[in-house]
């Protein structure tokens, strides 16, 4: 075996030097990764809506949560009652809406099962023939809370 030449020297050097600019980089890398600090990324997401349309709801809100998640998002929050539209009134108690607010709900849940992402979305829900305004907490096509409103404004 021949000994170490002075131009391979050199290489390992510049090698050396590759190897530690190398992990200096990773490590700011690492220093920027909020995630490493105790932080996490929200994104809050207004999708489009159409008052007593949960099926046109829900579609939007799964767009945000894969948008979310591309961002690197670990929670989602969307908007009150987004999943039926806010401004219903009446119609809130019609049982046509509250069945479609359920099956926009599922179809969310569905989608949400393939993201890594915890999604807060706000629906109708009747329990026991009373209605509640509600958050629902899901991740991974679970719900994982439902949280009833408590200071309603009137």
């Amino acid at each position: 075996m021949r000994g170490i030449q002075p131009t391979d020297a050199n290489l390992l050097r510049a090698g050396r030097s590759a190897i530690v600019a190398g992990t200096l980089m990773e490590e700011q890398k690492n220093f920027f990764n909020l995630y490493n600090h105790g932080f996490i990324r929200v994104a809050v997401a207004v999708p489009e809506s159409r008052v007593a349309d949960p099926a046109f709801n829900g579609a939007r809100t799964v767009e945000l949560m894969e948008k979310a998640q591309r961002e690197s998002a670990v929670l989602a929050l969307f908007p009150e009652l987004g999943l039926s539209g806010y401004s219903c009134e009446d119609l809130f108690h019609q049982q046509a809406l509250l069945n479609a607010s359920i099956e926009s709900l599922q179809s969310v849940l569905r989608a949400s099962e393939k993201l890594n992402l915890i999604s807060v979305v706000g629906m109708p829900l009747q329990v026991d023939h009373l209605l509640f305004n509600c958050a629902v907490v899901l991740c991974r096509g679970r719900i994982l809370g439902i949280v009833p409103k408590t200071y309603l404004p009137n």
